[in-house]
């Protein structure tokens, strides 16, 4: 495997040695807890193991033993969190020793098909109550494990905590395997204080470094596939006489090798920055990228080579194409991957909010998506929005959000000048999220207009749900609250402001007329009949108010219902067999 750069030796090489010793043993027999106890690899994992050296044994396992590649990725991730609040030595030391005491299984922070936070917190009384259910990802079946849980304040979506909980608590099911070795948990519990890892509502870092490391490891699993079928796509060429032109596949082949070597130069040069604690959110997701789809290719280049070999054996391909399904439990599929990077490459545009100052611009990025850093702008708005949806524009106070968030009134006019600049700043930002959201729905390819006119309204649907103190708000509107209260050097921005909305709409009045056009709709006035449209769906924020237990199912439900009533209002199905009787002269003079 020459061709193939490795890294230097160092002090990875024990983790090394053990991983080829575990992947010359036999295959797992489904005992997880057993074959992670037997694996010795708890006892590597106490010795506060560079990254560098979990990954070099991820890479050596991910191929012939892939739920164990599970659990050690999810061990070693759920450890260097259990660490990570404890930044002095003595602090470090107990921590390292807690997480030798027992594997702690990260459990995933958001709903992979939403993009939703997975668990919810909600005080009550002096304790809280945790809600959710998602894929845990490590030995959860050892007797003495527990739950590594990111869960974010149904009061302030902005506002993430860590519980650390034994997966035999009250209130805990198991699902049975499903993507990982832990399988689905489900949860609906009671917490004390005492299960808080770190400063509660401060943990917006921390799940960005555990998705940071899941990733990493991912990619080291997506490294050892594609070292694997490198090897035995290699060993079955056929040999080349001296001096003839190489065959097509061996120089297929040869790009895949160069492809995996850069691959996994970046995934070790992430490993070493993740050493010096730098920031690798991005470095890991590239990592990721890069080594999934060397991954990839290799098995197609490998499956392509074994197709021509008459007495091929398919069985070692078949177990690495298993292997690799697996691995997606890691961090999640590639697409999820270059959708992060994608948002950083091109972010969306934002206005800069009113009032804010020259060097804060474009800060209003939502502070509940997984993968965004936490700014104290996006918690003002986040805040902001819940606050002003509760209690009303008029009785809101900036020194009420100021408690929400802990801090002073005058931290959140370094940022806003008064109430109405703030104000203006959510209606915008709901706006953005909008825009955002359908803008490429609208726009695109190869998609009838009807249905992309569906998939707006089921995403518009969607969008009030997930983002419902924001929608509020856009649906309240700006003039109400605002147009007798500003100057008049703010109306000029505030009107900006309020263009969005007419920009959104104009994005569904565009794709309505596209689809009268065509003869998808029956013809009428896009603009009219757009109106009926919002009204429809906007009214759930009215009504609508996630449920305890609520699941991603039951809103994409809800979202389909909405989509599907409004679109089949514009099929105009339903024609009155006689006109509308008009009222008397008399009763219309009344």
């Amino acid at each position: 495997m020459d061709m193939i750069w490795s890294p230097p030796p160092d002090d990875a090489d024990p983790w090394r040695s053990h991983a080829s010793r575990l992947a010359a043993q036999p295959c797992e027999s489904g005992d997880d807890a057993q074959a992670w106890r037997d694996s010795g690899l708890a006892a590597l994992l106490g010795g506060e193991p560079s990254a560098v050296a979990v990954l070099t044994a991820l890479e050596g396992i991910a191929a012939a033993r892939p739920r164990l590649s599970l659990m050690l990725a999810g061990a070693w991730a759920g450890a260097a969190a259990l660490i990570q609040p404890s930044p002095k030595k003595k602090g470090r030391r107990a921590a390292t020793s807690a997480a030798t005491a027992f594997p702690v299984c990260p459990v995933d922070a958001f709903d992979p098909a939403t993009g939703l936070p997975a668990f919810t917190i909600t005080a009550e009384g002096r304790a809280w109550r945790l809600r959710g259910s998602a894929n845990c990802l490590g030995p959860a079946a050892d007797p003495g494990a527990a739950l590594l849980i990111y869960a974010h304040h149904a009061d302030a979506p902005g506002s993430v905590s860590c519980a650390l909980l034994p997966a035999a608590s009250a209130g805990m099911a198991g699902a049975g395997p499903k993507d990982a070795p832990g399988g689905q948990v489900h949860i609906d519990t009671l917490i004390g204080a005492s299960l808080w890892l770190g400063p509660v509502r401060g943990a917006q870092a921390a799940m960005r470094r555990t998705n940071a490391l899941r990733r990493i490891a991912a990619a080291a699993q997506a490294c050892g596939v594609g070292l694997a079928a490198y090897e035995g796509a290699r060993l079955a060429l056929p040999a080349s006489g001296s001096g003839a032109v190489p065959a097509r596949a061996a120089l297929e082949l040869a790009g895949c090798a160069s492809a995996l070597s850069a691959a996994r130069m970046m995934l070790y040069e992430a490993a070493r920055a993740a050493q010096a604690n730098k920031d690798i959110h991005l470095l890991s997701a590239m990592a990721l990228l890069s080594a999934g789809e060397c991954a990839e290719r290799l098995l197609a280049s490998a499956f392509k080579i074994a197709a021509e070999q008459t007495r091929a054996d398919p069985q070692p391909l078949q177990a690495l194409l298993q292997a690799r399904q697996q691995h997606l439990a890691t961090a999640g599929p590639l697409d999820a991957q270059a959708a992060l990077l994608a948002r950083a490459i091109a972010p969306p545009p934002l206005h800069p909010p009113l009032g804010v100052h020259s060097n804060m611009r474009n800060p209003t990025t939502s502070a509940i998506r997984p993968d965004m850093p936490p700014g104290r702008v996006a918690e003002i708005l986040d805040a902001a929005a819940t606050a002003f949806t509760q209690q009303s524009y008029d009785s809101t106070t900036l020194d009420q959000i100021g408690d929400v968030l802990g801090v002073t009134k005058g931290t959140i006019y370094h940022h806003y000048r008064s109430k109405a600049h703030l104000f203006a700043a959510v209606y915008q930002r709901a706006m953005e999220m909008n825009i955002e959201t359908i803008t490429p729905i609208a726009t695109q390819d190869g998609v009838r207009a009807v249905d992309r006119l569906y998939r707006m309204a089921y995403a518009h649907s969607m969008q009030v749900m997930r983002h419902l103190s924001y929608q509020r708000i856009a649906v309240q509107g700006l003039e109400s609250h605002l147009m007798g209260r500003v100057s008049e050097d703010q109306r000029a921005r505030l009107a900006e402001v309020i263009s969005l909305r007419d920009h959104y709409e104009e994005l569904f009045v565009n794709v309505m007329a596209q689809a009268m056009e065509a003869g998808e709709l029956p013809r009428q006035n896009p603009r009219l009949a757009v109106k009926p449209l919002f009204g429809a769906i906007n009214w759930t924020t009215m009504w609508y108010q996630p449920r305890p237990g609520e699941t991603a199912a039951d809103r994409d439900r809800l979202a389909t219902h909405l989509a599907t009533f409004v679109l089949s209002g514009l099929t105009q199905a339903h024609q009155p067999a006689e006109p509308p009787v008009l009222a008397s002269n008399q009763e219309q003079q009344a």
